[in-house]
């Protein structure tokens, strides 16, 4: 059974602001991610703010998101280009 990809508002954003280039890469990691979403680079992030998130990495930008397992939906809640500040 796959699982259902959704992009919240702010990650919708993002996205569209990327060339075409990336969200072609961004698109083809969803696509996996309907699968098996902890399949790959996928790991939980610490902290208070980060709880029940995990990031998933595609090239240089990140995606964060949020999996629902009773319904297997998994939220993106924010795409960021990986810097200094992407996880504060």
């Amino acid at each position: 059974m796959q699982w259902t990809i959704r992009l919240a508002r702010r990650a919708d954003k993002e996205f569209d602001k990327l060339s075409s280039e990336w969200q072609d890469r961004i698109e083809t990691a969803i696509d996996q991610m309907k699968d098996n979403p902890f399949h790959g680079d996928v790991i939980a992030l610490r902290g208070k703010q980060w709880k029940g998130r995990y990031r998933r990495i595609v090239g240089r930008y990140r995606l964060i998101f949020i999996p629902y397992h009773q319904q297997r939906i998994v939220e993106i809640v924010t795409i960021r280009l990986r810097t200094e500040k992407t996880y504060r």
